[in-house]
């Protein structure tokens, strides 16, 4: 139950582009979504909220680093094309200037056709799809000044043929995973029923392709509808904005979201302005930055 009363009221205009593309019908089984961001950023670290979806994500501008919270850990420059696994832990980002970024998201069918292998092996981390992938890495590259629509239209057929012959998920994604989101109560055996599969083979199926429990995944998911409620002028809504969040009381869900996130949720809407428009980042301070 996120308090919209903690919505900030004064909304600035968005600036830069932040925009998703649905993919065509026969790549929705695979990819969720085409992503465009082109924004200048304030050089600053960014705390990186967790993200149940995997992606593949191009940068065109300064290069983006990434780091895990815990001390001494070290800064990881990612490659141009890199493969984002699933979030499960808040961690830190960087890019000094300008984030110029092409992207689609994956579906748990896409990502483990990409990868060969379980979630779980890609979980908090990102890497190179050319050391996954290179054919595909390769391909989807964009040329030198290609615009995001000409992008997307010539890498459509590229993704076309990978996923050729693939198997979709065994069972609805998006029907399970509503569940998981919005019902308060049996919710993993409900979400169980509808995949037509025993509450064991469900868990088994469905840790196998999202790399965490449903539990686990289940208390992302239900933080994840919070920061898109909380945002003043959120770029994705959230999907069931009249289902309450299940979560049992105001308390329940301010300790939830300090768990996943490392902060409470009236710091997560001081931290946000309608200019700034992405959910699951926020600025940081008293973070070294990564030199080079």
């Amino acid at each position: 139950m996120a308090d919209k009363r903690l919505k900030n009221s004064a909304i600035a205009e968005p600036s830069g582009v932040l925009a998703v593309h649905p993919p065509p019908t026969g790549l929705a089984p695979f990819v969720s979504g085409f992503v465009h961001r082109d924004e200048q950023v304030d050089g600053r670290a960014v705390r990186l909220l967790p993200d149940v979806r995997t992606s593949v994500q191009i940068m065109l501008a300064d290069p983006y680093w990434i780091r895990e919270r815990s001390e001494g850990e070290a800064w990881q420059r990612l490659p141009r094309v890199a493969l984002w696994g699933p979030r499960h832990d808040w961690g830190y980002g960087f890019a000094a200037g300008r984030v110029t970024c092409f992207a689609f998201g994956l579906t748990p069918a896409g990502f483990r056709a990409i990868t060969r292998g379980p979630a779980r092996d890609w979980l908090n981390r990102a890497g190179d799809l050319k050391a996954v992938a290179p054919a595909l890495a390769e391909a989807i590259d964009p040329r030198d000044a290609e615009p995001f629509t000409a992008w997307m239209a010539r890498i459509f057929p590229v993704l076309e043929a990978l996923f050729a012959g693939t198997a979709p998920a065994p069972f609805d994604w998006s029907a399970v995973t509503g569940i998981l989101a919005e019902e308060a109560g049996g919710a993993v055996h409900k979400a169980a029923d509808a995949a037509g599969l025993s509450e064991r083979q469900f868990r088994r199926v469905f840790e196998e392709l999202s790399g965490v429990a449903p539990k686990r995944y289940q208390r992302a998911l239900r933080v994840d509808r919070m920061i898109r409620q909380l945002h003043p002028a959120p770029w994705e809504a959230d999907a069931a904005p009249d289902i309450p969040i299940p979560f049992a009381d105001q308390p329940h869900a301010i300790r939830e979201f300090r768990a996943l996130t490392g902060l409470t949720p009236a710091d997560y809407v001081r931290l946000k302005t309608g200019a700034d428009r992405t959910l699951r980042s926020v600025p940081v301070d008293g973070v070294a930055l990564p030199e080079g």
